[in-house]
């Protein structure tokens, strides 16, 4: 095991033997991109420097902290695969690579991904062979406004709201053996309402004669059983290909509900075998909850639910992008839910699968947000709309995340600051569908913060620091849902649209700047800054204040949970300090 991010890569899906490649790599520039020509990949001598294996060259954990651009890097790692997985299929595993990454194993290529928030893997095993073994991997990111890239500077440097790119390896790096037959995905759909768990299991391959078996427990006590014989499927179309998938349905009567305040969930293994032999065997976990929205409000288990919610950038000081450890992500939520928020709304960034696990087990409700690009073309649009489709099948199986958002602020369309473009308008829409298509058990937000066209929820930015300012703005909404009236001067709906019987919700406000000394002019916030804790708490609980007067607002989502670089309003500094006692904090943010 390496020392470096040591603990299982992939938490909500576990098998037992697995190689944790993060650690020390070989590592170079390749600003020429000289290197393909050259035949880097046959020849990893040739790449000098080293780097600490997730943290992308920017970060200081990573041993470089090079924050200038360099668009090509090179990465090499020598390896020796374990002799106990002789005779299995092995297959080598990213979780993500920001943006392009070309991978090789002994000089022969093994595969290409684009997309750099979503992980990836590769069956090697053909190019392995005994004893050691070389993985490189070229990694191409280059400054585009028509790539995905959330909060990651297209400029020279951080600059407003945009923070050091990442460029590169950024979440671990792995290997784990299979069998030539095993689980490739995991579908689980709860049905609280009817008491069942729909099980769905896409195989490397279509088998006869295999079982698969879903055991449910609670806390280590049987609670249900089922399994299904494989039976390779053809459709009319095709007598050829038999399809891989398999299906089962678990009943789990008197079910316990998931929810921030009871976050239960129930573990479940999944085994295939060939007779008494197993073929796989994976561990996951599942919590039964529901959401849905109707009649202006959230409902959370067919009741109504409150969201108070914080943004979230998930930055940090030495890993920018990584997160020092899984026990560091671990209290990041714990600090959430002890300020009093019942949820997250993390912003422009695709997480550390950690994130999503201790939401799951700890108890938060989470918005996964695609980041965005910031140029609309057809180009740009293709490359959203495919790795868009990879977060939501990567994070469908979580009870924790209860709504993805698509766009935020309109960037990546500028075009809808003159009124509307029918390309983007037809882009957000299509997402829209796209993402009922790969999963229809949440809500989708199509554009935070104004300018909505098909929404479950219409979301609201606003960074007044007056609580009757805030008033006025929202008592100006109500009377005319189409009117500019926020201090942005963007209408909260397209021309042509109407948002109405969606439920509202404040989903920026605050960013208030706490005065600290010695730093007064270092870092921004949202108006003026405030001399304390006290003033801060004062301000804070003014605004929620009146965002709580208003019954038609279903929830909010306060500006943000810690500074990030220069943007420096936070309710924790960057180092996870916080500005203001937690129990304070609590108090502020109430909920109806």
């Amino acid at each position: 095991m390496g020392s470096v991010r040591g603990e299982y890569p992939r938490p909500d899906l576990l098998r037992e033997r697995w190689l944790n490649l993060n650690g020390t790599w070989r590592f170079d520039f390749d600003d020429d991109d000289v290197g393909l020509g050259q035949r880097w990949f046959d020849n990893p001598a040739i790449l000098k420097k080293a780097i600490q294996v997730p943290f992308a060259y920017q970060a200081k954990a990573s041993g470089i902290g090079d924050t200038t651009h360099h668009p090509v890097v090179w990465y090499a790692r020598e390896v020796t695969i374990p002799e106990s997985w002789r005779g299995k299929r092995v297959r080598l595993n990213f979780g993500a690579v920001d943006y392009e990454a070309t991978v090789w194993v002994n000089g022969v290529p093994a595969g290409f991904h684009q997309g750099g928030y979503v992980p990836f893997g590769l069956d090697v095993t053909p190019m392995l062979r005994d004893g050691s073994n070389w993985i490189v991997v070229r990694a191409v990111d280059q400054i585009r406004t028509d790539q995905p890239r959330g909060k990651q500077t297209a400029r020279t440097g951080p600059w407003a709201c945009w923070y050091t790119a990442v460029t590169g390896i950024w979440q671990a790096v792995w290997m784990e053996p299979v069998d030539p037959v095993h689980i490739l995905d995991v579908r689980l759909v709860p049905d609280i309402d009817a008491e069942r768990l729909s099980i769905g299991v896409t195989l490397s391959q279509a088998t006869e004669g295999l079982v698969l078996e879903a055991v449910a427990t609670e806390e280590g006590r049987e609670v249900a059983r089922a399994e299904v014989t494989v039976a390779p499927a053809y459709k009319r179309w095709s007598d050829l290909w038999p399809e891989p998938f398999v299906a089962l349905s678990l009943p789990v009567p008197g079910c316990r509900l998931w929810s921030p305040e009871n976050p239960f969930v129930y573990d479940l293994a999944l085994k295939l075998r060939s007779g008494v032999r197993a073929v796989d065997d994976v561990r996951t976990y599942f919590g039964m909850r529901k959401v849905e929205a109707r009649d202006g409000e959230v409902y959370l288990n067919n009741r109504p639910y409150y969201q108070r919610l914080v943004l979230d950038q998930g930055y940090w000081p030495e890993g920018l992008y990584t997160a020092p450890s899984a026990e560091a992500i671990r209290r990041d939520v714990e600090l959430t839910k002890a300020m009093g928020f019942n949820g997250a709304r993390k912003h422009q960034k695709i997480e550390d699968p950690y994130y999503s696990y201790y939401c799951d087990k700890l108890g938060l409700l989470t918005w996964v947000e695609m980041p965005s690009c910031y140029a609309y073309n057809e180009w740009g649009a293709e490359r959203l709309r495919r790795e868009w489709a990879e977060v939501v099948l990567r994070h469908r199986n979580h009870p924790s995340v209860i709504a993805w958002v698509l766009m935020n602020e309109s960037w990546g369309a500028d075009e809808f600051r003159q009124g509307s473009c029918a390309g983007a308008v037809a882009q957000v829409m299509s997402l829209y569908h796209q993402t009922y298509a790969l999963d229809g058990t949440r809500l989708v937000v199509d554009n935070d913060g104004w300018q909505h066209a098909k929404t479950d929820m219409l979301t609201i930015h606003e960074y007044t620091q007056s609580a009757e300012d805030l008033r006025r703005r929202l008592s100006g909404f109500f009377a005319d849902r189409g009117a500019a009236v926020f201090s942005h001067g963007f209408p909260a709906v397209l021309p042509g649209f109407e948002g109405g019987g969606v439920p509202v919700l404040i989903t920026e406000f605050g960013g208030t700047k706490v005065a600290r000394p010695g730093s007064a002019s270092a870092g921004w916030g949202y108006g003026e800054e405030v001399a304390g804790s006290d003033e801060l708490l004062a301000r804070i609980g003014s605004l929620v204040d009146a965002i709580l007067e208003f019954p038609g607002v279903a929830g909010y989502c306060y500006t943000q949970l810690t500074d990030v670089e220069q943007e420096v309003n936070g309710l924790l500094t960057h180092d996870r300090d916080p500005k203001a006692p937690l129990a304070k904090l609590r108090e502020v943010f109430r909920g109806r």
